[in-house]
Order: structure tokens, then C-alpha cells, then sequence
């Protein structure tokens, strides 16, 4: 389940992903680069994939990209023993 953002909230997308923990994030970038981009919030969802399918029928859709809130990142750290 999906909900448009109302307003222009425009902002990083660390920013983003710390303002809504909790939520996957649809995001319209203002270019193509790869650290830390500058964007338009256009919609919080809690399904991944579901805001992935949504971005690709958007407008330009070649600047849509889906974030993970603070909540959604998880790290495989550890240490792995071969033997």
C-alpha cells in the first residue's frame, strides 16, 4: 500500500531515508548521480517492489528510484570463517 506525498518535499536522499524510517520512499531525482541525490518525495509505501512498479509508470521514470527508510536498511556484517 502506497500514499502520494502532498507538497513538494524535496530533499537527499540520506535526508529522506531518516525522515521516514519507516517507509520505502518513491523519489524523482533532479539528475542522474549516484551519491547522495537531490529529489522530489512523491510517494511512502510499505511494499518495495509495489513503489518500484509505480515509479516505472511515471514521467520520465528513467529518474524514479525507491529508497529504504533507516528502519528497511539491514546489514549482513560479520565475520565469515572458511574452512
Amino acid at each position: 500500500m502506497y500514499k502520494k506525498v502532498e507538497g513538494n518535499q524535496r530533499m537527499t536522499a540520506y535526508e529522506a531515508s531518516a525522515k521516514f524510517p519507516n517507509d520505502y520512499i518513491l523519489m524523482r531525482r533532479d539528475e542522474k548521480v549516484i551519491s547522495n541525490p537531490m529529489g522530489t518525495i512523491l510517494y511512502l509505501g510499505d511494499n518495495y517492489g509495489e513503489l518500484f512498479r509505480l515509479g516505472l509508470t511515471l514521467e520520465d521514470s528513467s529518474l524514479c528510484i525507491v529508497y529504504e527508510g533507516l528502519n528497511h536498511q539491514r546489514s549482513l556484517g560479520g565475520v565469515v570463517i572458511g574452512g
